[in-house]
């Protein structure tokens, strides 16, 4: 906390007062007494947040931590303005969004869109493109293609949005002051396909060709591809767009997890401490990737080229994640990489030697290694060692490719029940690839919570067999194994406390705390 002298006066939001003492959750607002305080509540709980809101020409609005953030700490927790199908989806039910099955669906009695069970009709969501539909004066009628994406379905979510202008207005304002990149679209090949699939099937499928103009329900769209999330809470997953959730800017070191509710809620929380000031940020892209692909991804979908700090250093924070090795010089064991961020496909040069690669290289020994990737298909370890093997020949250590086996690999071995079946070697492996992942993950993206949560549990898992058999063999050192596994189940804990038990990772979650506490009683009796 700041004495009391140190902090800057402000007025009490009831009386006027002069005051120094503060909201002590968001540090925003001025109270003179605990009375005042509880009397504001009703009104100030829904600004209560531990950020304030900030502007500028180069960056628009952005979020700011007002207070010292603690690790653990949720910093927003925000239901939806609207959601829907994804763009491109199969067929989904247009109540609960989940995916249609063939042999086990209906229509909603009103409007004809599919519903997977009746009474998945009369649910909130479906509610405005429900009445819509029985508008126009005919029931749709969806073509039955179960697998494909659904092209009908790429306009559910824009007319819900759409919708909102005459059932919440407030909200559509909101939304409308979302960030659509009108102006970078509209030079892209997407703008016209937009213009054609969804604001000219709008108009005539729904027969409302004067209800809203095409550039209203193009910026709309934009807004949604723009801001939207995807919530893994159904399959396929859905998007959903949120107010102060979409102001969160982007950083490929991001400082803030994403989770969800299991109602659609989003919740940003922080794993790790951030200092009052800290500007707040979520990865847009996939942490996981390397750089050439996150920039890709980034300028395609969102229209930015992100000038990061893991960005701007070509070695990623000293990981090397997307360096090569210096293949052409069977003496040198040096590492390849470009120049800088903008020289990313020009010659690639050795940090040791000073060998120079075309960049056509570079891409050839990278589009042999995802083939082989793609062709693992559901890898078990064999499959997983023989890349990586094979690989590490020509890839840096922590490469994303061998990185993104790694993570499979510490996860299939001794799953399904056969930890206590496998050697010891491959125990260790186990144990020693989850650690070494952790330590990468925790430096190149630190508030990467799923997939920490996930390895330390790994961990824990490998762990505890480890010290199982040490008991068995009356081996002396058995006791610390468990208690470095009881740290590593806590840790998960920690990493996956908000994740929701409909998500693989909020069940990880469950058997951690399980566990946790068997080891926890165990611990004690041995003390």
């Amino acid at each position: 906390m700041v004495s009391e002298n140190e902090r800057v006066a402000g007025n009490c939001a009831i009386c006027d007062k002069e005051t120094k003492t503060r909201c002590s959750a968001c540090q925003s607002v001025f109270y003179c007494c605990v009375e005042h305080q509880k009397s504001d509540w009703s009104r100030h709980k829904n600004s209560c947040h531990p950020f304030k809101v900030e502007s500028s020409p180069e960056f628009g609005r952005y979020l700011v931590a007002s207070k010292d953030i603690k690790a653990g700490e949720i910093v927003l927790k925000e239901s939806p303005l609207v959601c829907g199908p994804s763009q491109i989806t199969p067929p989904v039910c247009v109540g609960c969004l989940q995916k249609i099955e063939e042999k086990r669906h209906t229509e909603c009695e009103r409007c004809g869109w599919l519903v997977c069970r009746r009474e998945c009709q009369d649910l909130p969501g479906h509610k405005a493109e429900c009445e819509l539909t029985v508008a126009r004066g005919e029931k749709v009628s969806v073509f039955k293609y179960f697998e494909a994406p659904h092209p009908t379905y790429q306009c559910l979510a824009v007319v819900r949005a759409l919708l909102l202008r005459d059932s919440a207005p407030e909200k559509y304002e909101k939304l409308l002051k979302l960030e659509s990149h009108d102006k970078e679209r509209k030079e892209t090949e997407q703008w016209e396909l937009d213009s054609k699939h969804i604001a000219d099937f709008i108009k005539r499928f729904f027969r409302c060709e004067s209800r809203w103009s095409t550039d209203e329900i193009l910026k709309v769209v934009g807004i949604l591809q723009v801001n939207g999330h995807e919530v893994p809470l159904t399959v396929p997953g859905h998007i959903a767009v949120y107010n102060l959730a979409s102001l969160i800017e982007h950083s490929c070191r991001n400082n803030v997890a994403k989770s969800f509710t299991k109602h659609g809620d989003i919740i940003f929380w922080a794993p790790n401490p951030i200092k009052r000031g800290e500007r707040l940020s979520i990865c847009y892209s996939d942490t996981m990737w390397g750089t050439n692909a996150r920039q890709a991804h980034l300028k395609q979908t969102k229209f930015f080229v992100c000038n990061c700090e893991r960005c701007e250093d070509v070695t990623e924070l000293g990981t090397n994640f997307s360096a090569l090795r210096c293949i052409g010089n069977a003496a040198c064991d040096g590492l390849i990489l470009p120049e800088s961020l903008n020289q990313w496909k020009n010659s690639w040069r050795c940090g040791k030697c000073g060998a120079s690669y075309d960049f056509k290289e570079v891409a050839q020994i990278l589009a042999e290694a995802t083939a082989d990737l793609a062709r693992l298909g559901k890898a078990n370890d064999e499959t997983c060692i023989d890349f990586i093997e094979k690989y590490s020949k020509k890839l840096s250590k922590n490469h994303y490719l061998l990185t993104e086996v790694r993570i499979s690999l510490a996860q299939v071995i001794g799953q399904n029940g056969q930890m206590q079946r496998i050697t010891d070697s491959k125990l260790f492996l186990k144990l020693e690839t989850a650690k070494n992942l952790i330590e990468l993950i925790s430096n190149l993206a630190p508030a990467e919570s799923r997939l920490l949560g996930v390895l330390h549990f790994e961990a824990h898992s490998a762990l505890a067999e480890i010290a199982r058999r040490g008991a068995a063999k009356k081996n002396p050192n058995f006791k610390g194994a468990y208690e470095e596994s009881y740290h590593h189940a806590e840790q998960a804990i920690k990493y996956l406390k908000h994740e929701p038990s409909v998500l693989p990772e909020g069940r990880v979650l469950k058997q951690a705390k399980i566990n946790a506490e068997s080891l926890k009683i165990m611990l004690l009796q041995m003390a």
